[in-house]
């Protein structure tokens, strides 16, 4: 399987494209409205990669502490000034009980084998009052089914280590804290780069969002820890 190491310019390159322009777009959208990161915040992002979200989380002036487990993905991070980053481990945070008031994992959790007890980590580090949002990589769409299928085909892809949760999963499990809970669901444009599919997805995401959230490409939810 290629690392992520081999991968980080590449995925930092997507966000460029029209394709890419599309997805960052509409799950900004749902990680700012799920984060309502505030000035002075201390946000622990887990799974920062090249710092796709944490860019957007500076704008608002919040102390940002980032891990991944891509030292490459962490240099393309740094140089777009994310300088609190390091190599980490989500199953086992070396942070201790809630330091945070926001902690954000945007989709790093289907990559962990132990998702279930990243997510009691991530619970554990966020203080009372705060929030732990998480966005994942959907099960329910036409981009895991082309996804998989690719993955079968190439020996090297990260998707063959791949878990897509479905809606109910996820919603299922940021239940079992007991905390007040929101899921939400984003991508909706067909999996192919071209004008049409981003033209059709800006046309349709809104009302797909609204109606039919389990079959998004993304999916999010919010744990409010009191």
């Amino acid at each position: 399987m290629r690392t992520f190491d081999s991968l980080a310019e590449h995925y930092d390159n997507w966000f460029k494209t029209g394709l890419g322009r599309y997805v960052f777009h509409y799950e900004k959208e749902l990680v700012l409205e799920l984060a309502a990161p505030k000035p002075g915040d201390k946000v622990l992002d887990i799974g920062i990669g090249t710092g796709v979200f944490a860019v957007e989380l500076m704008k608002y002036k919040a102390d940002i502490t980032g891990i991944d487990v891509s030292e490459k993905m962490l240099d393309i991070a740094r140089s777009k000034g994310l300088t609190n980053v390091a190599v980490g481990d989500a199953v086992s945070l070396d942070f201790p009980d809630e330091s945070f008031d926001l902690v954000l994992s945007i989709t790093a959790l289907e990559f962990i084998k132990e998702y279930e007890k990243a997510i009691s980590e991530m619970v554990r580090v966020c203080r009372k009052g705060g929030r732990v949002v998480v966005g994942t990589l959907g099960s329910g769409s036409l981009w895991a089914l082309k996804r998989s299928r690719a993955a079968r085909r190439d020996a090297g892809s990260v998707f063959r280590v791949t878990r897509f949760f479905s809606f109910r999963e996820l919603k299922h499990m940021a239940e079992k804290f007991g905390y007040r809970t929101v899921v939400k669901g984003a991508i909706f444009a067909l999996p192919f780069d071209n004008a049409f599919c981003v033209f059709t997805g800006r046309l349709t995401e809104k009302a797909f969002q609204f109606l039919f959230p389990s079959r998004g490409a993304f999916l999010i939810f919010r744990i409010e820890k009191t």
